[in-house]
């Protein structure tokens, strides 16, 4: 636990609200590891791409439970059913 809340917390954001960030967030996520191949690894602009390359997949890990979501070929979102309450 942390802060006081449980892990299993109620989720806020709906299943089409996720599909549409993660949907977004696609291109945007290409492009970053695109240009990640054409610089220097180590500096300053890596490290900082890569980052947001790691954000966005964890966001997909919050989201939908898998933060390799868009390693597969095809990545539409695919964002587990919940429940009344929210909960998995």
């Amino acid at each position: 636990m942390r802060h006081g809340h449980s892990r299993k917390s109620r989720r806020l954001i709906t299943r089409d609200i996720a599909e549409r960030l993660l949907g977004s967030l696609r291109s945007t996520r290409h492009l970053l590891t695109r240009t990640l191949a054409d610089i220097p690894i180590g500096g300053p602009e890596y490290s900082q791409i890569d980052r947001v390359v790691q954000e966005i997949d964890g966001l997909a890990r919050i989201l939908i439970g898998d933060e390799t979501h868009y390693f597969r070929e095809d990545s539409r979102a695919r964002v587990p059913s919940t429940g009344q309450d929210g909960e998995q």
